[in-house]
């Protein structure tokens, strides 16, 4: 799993020769913050869209988890001489090793 690396407040950029207080500077200024301030828009625009796919897919899975567990319980029934693989799912905050158990009973 890759780890995610949390970042501290967002700084703004600086000059490195301060500008004399004119109407020319101000504008400057001001045309930068609004720059910055479109593409922090566009970026949070960009990650509500993510996280709306992150949650898309995750619905998805849910579904297609319920789906094959019901397949695996239709299987047990039908063959039920068969050695069944219990397969116990953790969260995935709580699982503290990438090893997957299971019980196989004969």
């Amino acid at each position: 799993m890759a780890h995610v690396r949390i970042q501290g407040p967002i700084k703004p950029k600086i000059s490195t020769m301060p500008r004399n207080k004119s109407e020319a500077s101000q504008q400057l200024e001001l045309y930068k913050l609004i720059t910055e301030q479109q593409r922090i828009q566009k970026e949070l625009k960009f990650m509500e869209q993510r996280t709306q796919q992150l949650k898309n897919r995750l619905m998805v899975l849910g579904h297609q988890i319920e789906s094959t567990e019901q397949n695996i319980q239709d299987l047990r029934q039908a063959n039920p001489g068969f050695p069944k693989m219990i397969y116990h799912s953790k969260p995935a905050a709580v699982q503290s090793s990438n090893f997957q158990a299971f019980d196989l009973e004969y």
